[in-house]
């Protein structure tokens, strides 16, 4: 608040100086408030005779005081962040936003290939566990395994698959239905190829796998198409530990022929009891027309399988653990 006061004190209150004559004695206060604080004020005594001096000099003091107060007043009414201040502050405010946008995709993609590494290594030990153990109970298996089809390099291909597929296979390469877990975990313990035979076929088995854990939103009907799907590829190959060349005690030096007889039956009562399983995962797999493409990195498991192979039936086969036969 801005005020001129005007105090004239009569002769009497105050002491009479020592020059002659009447003398007015005048106080001016005048202050301009500053921001947050009180008024200030600034006093200016005249004494003199001649009151017209007097008087001008308080008019001139009276102009100044409301030019400044009237200046800051302006001022304050009127301040504002000018056009170039907010086409400054928009460009920064956009700079910041391309970059963040630019970050998201990247974000999200290693997000999602976070998570689909984590769903592989899962469900890669569960395989490798069901398989090493021979498992049967796993009929919760029908509701993510499409398809698994064996082929071999003489041109022989079956392909089982589950009922919703049915459709999709030529009747010539069907080669049934997966039913429950047993028929599932048979199928994907198929050899590669048999012990101790001289020219046999090589069996290649893949399975077409949608992902068992992960998010329960993919785990709906109306969403397994978009849903995380890997192949797996399944090998059980005997185990050979000694090279052929030191069990062929035909063609050895009468010298070496005792210990590569000993090795040759060591590693015939070895084979059909001892097998090595390898399976590789792959994902995500993306249809293309009838067909589909296998993207991401492959991961392999491996372990050893300590018993024997049974076969149930034409196409299925168990691992029995513990259990040994003797060629």
């Amino acid at each position: 608040m801005t005020f001129t006061q005007l105090k004239l004190i009569p002769p009497a209150a105050c002491p009479r100086p020592a020059t002659a004559g009447v003398r007015l004695k005048a106080s001016v206060r005048f202050g301009v408030p500053p921001l947050g604080g009180e008024a200030r004020g600034y006093a200016l005594t005249e004494e003199d005779s001649a009151s017209g001096r007097l008087k001008a000099e308080l008019h001139a003091i009276r102009n100044s005081t409301d030019s400044f107060n009237r200046t800051l007043a302006a001022g304050e009414k009127n301040a504002a962040f000018t056009m170039v201040e907010i086409a400054l502050c928009l460009g920064v405010i956009a700079f910041a936003l391309v970059a963040i946008i630019g970050v998201l995709p990247t974000g999200l993609r290693v997000q999602r290939d976070n998570r689909e590494d984590t769903i592989i290594n899962q469900e890669g030990l569960l395989w490798v566990e069901a398989i090493r153990s021979g498992s049967r109970g796993l009929d919760y298996l029908t509701n993510y395994v499409d398809t698994i089809t064996i082929s071999n390099n003489l041109g022989n291909v079956k392909v089982y698959t589950s009922p919703a597929f049915q459709s999709s296979v030529p009747p010539a390469l069907f080669g049934g239905l997966l039913t429950n877990g047993q028929r599932i975990v048979g199928l994907l313990t198929t050899y590669k190829y048999p012990p101790f035979a001289e020219k046999p076929p090589t069996n290649t088995v893949i399975a077409r796998v949608r992902a068992i854990t992960g998010s329960a939103v993919e785990k709906s009907l109306s969403a397994r198409d978009m849903a995380f799907a890997y192949q797996l590829v399944s090998e059980v190959v005997p185990l050979h530990t000694h090279p052929i060349e030191y069990t062929n005690y035909v063609a050895a030096p009468p010298d070496e022929v005792q210990t590569r007889s000993n090795l040759w039956v060591l590693a015939r009562n070895q084979a059909p009891n001892s097998y090595e399983l390898r399976l590789t995962l792959q994902g995500p797999l993306v249809p293309k027309g009838k067909s589909y493409d296998v993207l991401g990195t492959p991961k392999t498991f491996r372990t050893l399988i300590s018993g024997s192979l049974t076969a149930v039936g034409d196409d299925n086969f168990f691992v029995q653990p513990l259990t040994y036969v003797q060629p």
